[in-house]
This record gives structure tokens, sequence and C-alpha cells, in this order.
């Protein structure tokens, strides 16, 4: 693999003229045309111009006109969690853009990738955040482009404060803060490959309308929902 495409490494001896690419529905993925003298050719799985494609096992078949000369199999599972949510307040050494006066309402996530193929983070779907609140809306999104490695974990940083509590120049409205408690907030990530990792984290609500004290109780993952090979929840 590379970081977004599968690498067919065919025989220096080999007189196949293409290499096809069998997703796990039995249905061709993509053709490659074999450069004459070429060992190897590249299918590009993931990225911006992409739309992903189905975990699963894969056939590759090596073709020399129109009869197939070798074939092999190859899974392709990217395994991935959200492992933590951190506010900007809570972790002022990471690396945040201090140059924003609201650099301290921004938030992070973690995502994990156990698996053994990458995944590519299109959006972050943020649900009852304080500044969803703000905005009176139960969802808001926002669009990233990241690559998630197989076997790392990615640190994915907001451009939104997150944790905004006040509405600034008519925009949006105080949070009620004394009178919500406890409340949960969600992030889910839209990805290309594989299931949309989500973490839930509770936020206990102090202080007054106009001066809110936020405070982290607890937090963990929460069901993944599979997608389809454009990101979409399936």
């Amino acid at each position: 693999m590379t970081e977004t495409g599968l690498v067919v490494e065919l025989a220096s001896d080999t007189n196949a003229d293409s290499v096809n690419l069998i997703n796990p529905n039995g249905e061709m993925n993509s053709l490659q045309r074999v450069q004459e003298g070429a060992t190897q050719v590249t299918f590009q799985l993931l990225g911006e111009a992409e739309d992903g494609y189905t975990p699963g096992e894969y056939r590759v078949v090596a073709v020399a006109g129109d009869e197939p000369i070798g074939k092999t199999t190859i899974s392709l599972e990217p395994e991935l969690t959200i492992t933590d949510v951190m506010w900007a307040q809570n972790h002022p050494d990471m690396d945040w853009d201090k140059d924003r006066s609201t650099w301290q309402q921004l938030a992070a996530f973690s995502i994990e990738n156990t698996g053994n193929a990458p995944s590519f983070l299109t959006m972050a779907r943020w649900t009852d955040a304080p500044l969803c609140r703000v905005k009176s809306q139960e969802t808001m999104e926002f669009g990233h482009n990241t690559l998630l490695p197989a076997g790392e974990t990615t640190t994915v940083y907001s451009s939104a404060p997150i944790y905004q509590t006040e509405g600034r120049l008519g925009m949006g409205a105080h949070v009620n803060c004394s009178d919500l408690g406890t409340a949960p907030l969600t992030v889910t990530g839209a990805v290309q490959a594989g299931a949309n990792p989500s973490y839930s984290q509770t936020i206990e609500y102090g202080g007054t309308n106009n001066s809110c004290e936020l405070t982290i109780v607890d937090g963990g993952p929460t069901d993944s929902t599979q997608t389809t090979s454009n990101g979409e929840d399936a």
C-alpha cells in the first residue's frame, strides 16, 4: 500500500498487459494498463478526488489479451475509533491556532486506525455541541481532508470554536448554561472507507447565562455507522 493506493507488484518476466481489481461484490473496481517494462501498477483508492472503497476481500487479476494469467487476493479492512475529544482550554499544549482570540474554545479529536488499510476523513459532524446550541442547530458539519493511515492515530483539529457558549455580533444566542445541567456532545467522522466512528462526551454546564462554566465529565467511543464507498451512511 501507498498512503492512498494499492500497489501490485508484477514478476519481471510477466507478459500481462493489464491488471484488474475486483471488489468484494464481484464487480470490477478498476483496471490498470501495464506500461512496457513496468513491474508494478497502482490503484488509487482514497483522496479528495476519489470516492473511497468498500472494505473486504479483493481479487487482483493479471490479464494478457483476454486471458487471466495470474491472480491473488488481498483483504482491505480499516478499523476506525475516535479515542478522545480534546477541548483546547484543557489541553493548551497542543498545536492550536493561538493567533485566534477564540482558540481556547477550539476542539480536536483523535482517530485510531487499527486495521490493515487506510481511510480518509471528509467531514466531522458535531451534534449538541455548545456551538450547536449557540446557533440553535442540533448538528453542524465541517469539512476535512485528512488521511487516516493504517496502524496510526491521527489528531484532527476543528477550525470552528466547538466549545463556544456566547453569541457574537448578532450571530446566535447565549447558551442557557444555568438550565442545562449535564448534556452530551457527539462527534462523528464521515470517512471514505470503513465505518463512520463516533464519540460521545458528557459536559456539565454551570455558571450563568452570560458567563458559562463548562466541565468535561466523561466520554468514550460509541457505535460506528457502516458507510458506503462514497462516505455516506449505509
